[in-house]
């Protein structure tokens, strides 16, 4: 059982009333770059179905998983993900396929720990939150409470299941 506050961006959109076309299915859709090791992309899947499990995601999230140690933004600055989307035409329909949001992430694990990967896929996620409630803006920054909160429930979660 995951504990966090109700009022939490993730628990929030459990009570949207997304409508989507018949091409949008909800859920991840995901894309590994090939030099990925296994083990990297075990645990990553293992936290997309954690998410899949215990949260509401209407519309098709891409993620595309990169071989890199961190992107570049669109202002030259090193980040740990990338968050593509377009503004909903008539909110709260969404139903052109060709616009969902995409997520871009680093995941070399040389430098970084998984965790640290996690916190950064959690912000990702966490527009893609903001982005259905329709509240995003160009230069929105995650809540790390929010961020903190799920990654830790997370963790909490995983450490009961071994």
């Amino acid at each position: 059982v995951i504990e966090m506050r109700e009022n939490h961006l993730w628990n929030r959109a459990k009570n949207l009333q997304i409508q989507t076309g018949h091409d949008i299915v909800g859920n991840f859709d995901i894309g590994f770059d090939g030099k990925i090791p296994e083990e990297t992309k075990d645990a990553l899947l293992h936290f997309v179905c954690w998410v899949e499990e215990n949260f509401y995601l209407p519309v098709t999230l891409w993620v595309d998983f990169k071989y890199n140690h961190y992107l570049i933004d669109r202002k030259g600055n090193r980040v740990g993900y990338r968050f593509y989307w377009t503004d909903f035409a008539s909110y709260p329909t969404f139903d052109n396929p060709d616009d969902i949001p995409v997520i871009e992430l680093p995941v070399r694990t040389e430098h970084w720990t998984m965790e640290e990967i996690l916190t950064s896929f959690i912000e990702a996620i966490s527009q893609y939150y903001a982005w259905l409630m329709n509240t995003i803006t160009e230069d929105a920054e995650p809540d790390e409470s929010v961020v903190k909160e799920v990654l830790q429930a997370y963790l909490n979660d995983c450490s009961i299941e071994n």
